[in-house]
């Protein structure tokens, strides 16, 4: 177990923040294995909401040991996402986030503001793909304590998290390729796959200047190449506006 995700099990098992109920190692880890940039994912399952102290010390810590920029002991990034479970069984749709730490954040963490109980359209996908590929650090398996997502809110999720996600293209057009391509793959098969996975199945049925793109996307995120998109914004926002007209199609 690395660093950073060992101290963060030692002190959630040692502060019992909210009165976890179980804790996962969830993401690239369990499904086709990390690639070179990809995040440590855990997913904390807690009896109530994390008070104002519990917030700021989940926060403090990963503030020291999650990603390069880490204070303490720099290491791979970690995103935390927390849930109360009362919040997501019975499963209903939108889902409440209780907590998330992500290294896309760190600036607004460092200038205090910590993170607060909000909808998030992710929820089924992050639920669905845990499900599937999970390992418990505490606690028993997700299965056993959660309800699956309906394929309608699965479904109804992705349309909801499209807006921002193309919002964000700029200045992360690798991961929001990728996430595209991973939604458009669910959307046709009901199944959550692998980001690179995801888009050799896209490149299948784009363009070939679209699917290049994607391509280049997913050969980076498995660390073949190195991406630069300072050039490429025109070719990311055609990739992701190809990407987003056949998730749209799915509505009709």
């Amino acid at each position: 177990m690395a660093t950073a995700m060992r101290t963060l099990h030692e002190l959630i098992t040692r502060q019992a923040p909210g009165s976890p109920v179980a804790l996962y190692l969830t993401g690239s880890y369990c499904d086709g294995g990390l690639r070179p940039d990809s995040d440590l994912d855990l997913l904390l399952i807690t009896r109530a909401p994390l008070q104002v102290d519990e917030r700021r010390m989940l926060t403090e810590h990963l503030l020291g040991c999650s990603g390069r920029r880490a204070t303490i002991h720099p290491g791979r990034p970690i995103e935390l996402v927390s849930l109360v479970l009362a919040d997501i069984k019975p499963w209903r749709y939108p889902a409440v986030r209780d907590f998330l730490y992500g290294e896309w954040l760190r600036t607004d963490y460092q200038d205090g503001h910590l993170p607060l109980r909000e909808t998030d359209p992710n929820l089924p996908v992050i639920l669905t793909s845990a499900r599937q590929h999970s390992s418990a650090l505490m606690g028993p398996p997700l299965e056993a304590i959660t309800d699956p997502v309906p394929r309608e809110h699965l479904t109804q999720s992705m349309y909801d998290a499209l807006p921002s996600l193309l919002d964000n293209l700029v200045g992360d057009e690798r991961n929001v390729l990728l996430t595209l391509a991973r939604l458009l793959f669910t959307l046709r098969t009901g199944r959550i796959a692998p980001k690179d996975a995801a888009a050799a199945d896209a490149c299948s049925i784009l363009a070939p200047e679209h699917a290049d793109t994607v391509d280049l996307a997913a050969r980076a995120y498995r660390g073949e190449v190195r991406d630069d998109w300072t050039e490429l914004q025109g070719p990311a926002s055609a990739a992701a506006m190809a990407l987003a007209y056949r998730i749209h199609a799915f509505r009709t």
